[in-house]
């Protein structure tokens, strides 16, 4: 196979999270191409999340070296540093990022997309957490991303399901009611707030909640079947 193909199959597979391959293929690719940085970004970001500190800083530091304008590169190395307790060093390297920037507009784009990637970063080990069933530690990432990135609704929903699945029920709805506000149309929010007020007893909520799913979305399964048990639900607590 050559370089080229490993280069192409390692980055498909990074995109799909599937690391250890990627990881085998960049590897190989990595031995005879010694000046992509782009590589050591992804390869660093590997490493990070397989729990090797010092391979992803190597890493993530030579993928500067080779470009220091590489936003993604710095965000994570940024994460890393923050996570190990260098806060210098953490703050310098978006810094040396951002003083490569000619214009005010472009240093505020840089700000935003930094924020953008360390939420999404956070949100990513949520996810793992959430993978092997560490639900408190998946909360905690979930939270440290909306502080980023407050309105990113799939990720305040999935801060509500970890917090469901914790027993956390009023709290998990107030996260699901928040996405509301900010996005009324985001299903997977809608049907998991009209399944906690289901579970909670409310069954008007729930039945509001449902409906408004089906009205969007005629063949949503779980809407479907949830709609029936809280009018069930309704019916019987009219009847007690």
């Amino acid at each position: 196979m050559k370089d080229k193909e490993h280069y192409k199959l390692g980055k498909e597979f990074f995109l799909d999270n599937k690391y250890d391959l990627a990881m085998e293929h960049f590897t190989i690719f990595e031995k005879n191409n010694k000046d992509y940085a782009d590589v050591y970004n992804m390869l660093g970001v590997i490493y990070y999340l397989k729990g090797n500190i010092k391979g992803a800083i190597g890493s993530l530091e030579r993928s500067l070296e080779l470009n220091p304008t590489y936003l993604e590169a710095a965000t994570s190395l940024s994460i890393i540093y923050n996570d190990i307790g260098q806060y210098e060093k953490a703050k310098n390297v978006l810094n040396k990022v951002k003083e490569s920037s000619h214009t005010k507009t472009i240093r505020e784009m840089e700000d935003k997309l930094i924020y953008s990637r360390l939420a999404n970063m956070h949100a990513k080990l949520g996810d793992l957490y959430t993978e092997i069933d560490n639900y408190d530690s998946a909360i905690e990432e979930y939270q440290k991303a909306l502080k980023l990135q407050p309105v990113y609704v799939d990720i305040k929903t999935k801060l509500a399901l970890a917090l469901r699945t914790k027993g956390l029920v009023a709290q998990a709805i107030k996260e699901l009611e928040e996405v509301q506000m900010i996005n009324a149309d985001y299903i997977p929010a809608k049907v998991n707030l009209g399944i906690l007020y289901y579970l909670m007893g409310r069954y008007d909520d729930a039945i509001v909640e449902l409906e408004d799913v089906l009205r969007r979305e005629p063949k949503n399964g779980i809407a479907n079947i949830y709609i029936k048990a809280a009018k069930n639900g309704l019916m019987k607590k009219q009847n007690a």
